[in-house]
């Protein structure tokens, strides 16, 4: 696919930024020093084992975990925290959901509402957060659900479709919002391997056609190396290296880059 071009991405401020990011457990520090940025329109892909703290940086960015260090900067807005006479206080919720307004998340699980048609479950939070009406909401799920393949389900209820089905329909709900960035938690960890495909390429579409950035936390090495404009390998709670994708998957620097690498060589080579 066509990457984000170099030129528009050199000497931009960046949209997304941690600086000197701990996560302490109880007693246990997990993540130390962490200094990372997303720039705006950046399709970023983040690799590593699992428990390497992937899933908790975007946790910090949802407003789901606080980190016990740093700051997260959205927009040039700060996220946890905010300015008081000259010092940083925790923000307060009206704040974090102002600043958490812009990011849109798609987990492992669709968490859809049951209880819902799959046309309710895209409508809902247009109208109560986004103040849309109902006529404008609808006429923008229906539009969101034929670009995933879905507008003929959209009286149906999630327990009707099939998981890749219902992760489509989790993603829709969340692009249809426009948030300036995109979080993808592994979104094809939980569906059999035959439906991993069907979601890549929803992913893949919402990438090429759209100017938001995102976030791919991706165990599809393949997929990350086809899709990002710069891939992230994490371990231990730190970020080992960083690059393009060509850089990362065929000349790693880092001895425990390559080491995590070498068991999916098959795949991208």
């Amino acid at each position: 696919m066509p990457r984000t071009s170099d030129a528009s991405l050199l000497n931009q401020e960046p949209y997304v930024k941690y600086r000197n990011i701990g996560m302490k457990f109880g007693d246990t520090e997990v993540m130390k020093g962490i200094n990372f940025d997303i720039l705006s329109g950046e399709k970023v892909a983040m690799i590593g084992p699992s428990g390497s703290g992937k899933t908790t940086l975007a946790r910090m960015l949802m407003t789901l975990e606080k980190p016990t260090e740093g700051t997260i900067e959205i927009g040039g807005k700060l996220l946890w925290h905010r300015r008081a006479n000259g010092k940083l206080v925790d923000a307060n919720l009206k704040h974090l959901r102002q600043v958490r307004g812009q990011i849109g998340m798609v987990f492992q699980q669709y968490n859809l509402f049951p209880h819902m048609t799959i046309l309710r479950n895209v409508m809902e939070a247009q109208v109560h957060v986004l103040g849309l009406t109902k006529k404008e909401a609808e006429d923008r799920a229906r539009k969101i659900l034929k670009k995933v393949g879905l507008e003929h389900k959209c009286d149906a209820y999630p327990a009707q479709l099939s998981g890749g089905q219902q992760q489509r329909v989790a993603m829709a709900r969340a692009v249809v919002m426009k948030p300036k960035i995109m979080l993808f938690d592994e979104v094809t960890s939980a569906l059999d391997p035959e439906l991993v495909g069907e979601v890549l390429e929803v992913i893949r579409e919402i990438a090429e056609e759209d100017e938001m950035a995102m976030l791919l936390i991706t165990h599809e090495m393949a997929f990350a190396r086809d899709i990002a404009d710069r891939v992230v390998f994490m371990a231990d709670g730190q970020i080992i290296e960083q690059g393009p994708p060509e850089q990362i998957f065929n000349y790693p620097q880092h001895q425990r880059t390559k080491n995590f690498l070498s068991r999916f060589s098959t795949e991208f080579h």
